[in-house]
């Protein structure tokens, strides 16, 4: 990167994954943008990563399907810190509802949210990095779910497989313009959000005897995923999806 350090917009950042991407880009001395629908929570989560060793960190309001919020959100970033080296498209939702009972209301938010938020992001973010001339490094988190799906998460797997596909569309985009797009597809992971299910007894053993890594993930894991691909270490890296699952997909049998 020309400058240091980085300047990172985080969406969905005040809490779970947000968070613990947030921490890991706060020990390498990042200056973070906390974007979050809550900005109270986001103001919060930006002092505490101050405190961990992020430079000067800011929590900002951000409704990700709102494109005028979201470029509300970036001018204030380039404002703030003159440029954005990297965004991290995390927002997201999963309501688990069964896909004969959702609604097309609930369906349309799911997508509004996790899909289309992502490309308003990338959109508004991509566009200050050409503006500016900024080598950028933008981040999707998806799911395993873009490749597997059940009853209950139709519109959570729609959205997330669309959200890969809409990150290759940007990659062979940008890639010629110095601007590198990638994925993080996050296994089972243990947040505040999740914990009421792997928290109990029978899941959290299922997760020890699948995952080849006998534990269940957690928000650093991802991370520490992000810091790589937005790195120049990663320098050749573009256009793919980092599965960071201790392996559970392959199983143990």
């Amino acid at each position: 990167m020309a400058h240091q350090p980085q300047i990172v917009i985080i969406t969905g950042g005040a809490r779970g994954i947000g968070f613990g991407i947030g921490q890991c880009f706060a020990q390498r001395g990042a200056s973070l943008i906390i974007a979050d629908i809550n900005l109270e929570a986001a103001q919060k989560a930006a002092a505490k990563l101050n405190t961990e060793g992020a430079k000067g960190s800011i929590g900002v309001v951000c409704d990700v399907s709102d494109r005028q919020s979201v470029e509300a959100m970036a001018g204030q970033a380039v404002a703030h810190f003159g440029c954005i080296d990297v965004l991290i498209n995390n927002a997201g939702i999963c309501p688990f509802i069964d896909i004969m009972e959702i609604t097309p209301k609930q369906w349309q938010r799911t997508l509004d949210i996790n899909l289309t938020g992502s490309f308003h992001c990338t959109q508004v973010v991509a566009g200050k990095m050409l503006e500016l001339g900024t080598k950028g490094r933008i981040v999707f988190i998806t799911s395993l779910s873009e490749n597997f799906t059940g009853p209950s998460q139709g519109d959570y797997a729609a959205s997330k497989s669309g959200a890969r596909m809409l990150m290759r569309s940007f990659s062979t985009r940008l890639g010629r313009e110095g601007i590198r797009c990638n994925a993080v597809a996050p296994g089972m992971i243990l947040t505040d959000m999740t914990k009421h299910h792997w928290g109990k007894p029978e899941p959290a053993k299922m997760i020890e005897n699948r995952c080849p890594e006998g534990r269940i993930g957690t928000p650093v894991d991802i991370g520490r995923a992000c810091v790589y691909l937005t790195s120049d270490e990663a320098e050749y890296v573009n256009g793919i999806t980092l599965t960071v699952d201790g392996g559970y997909t392959i199983g143990t049998g």
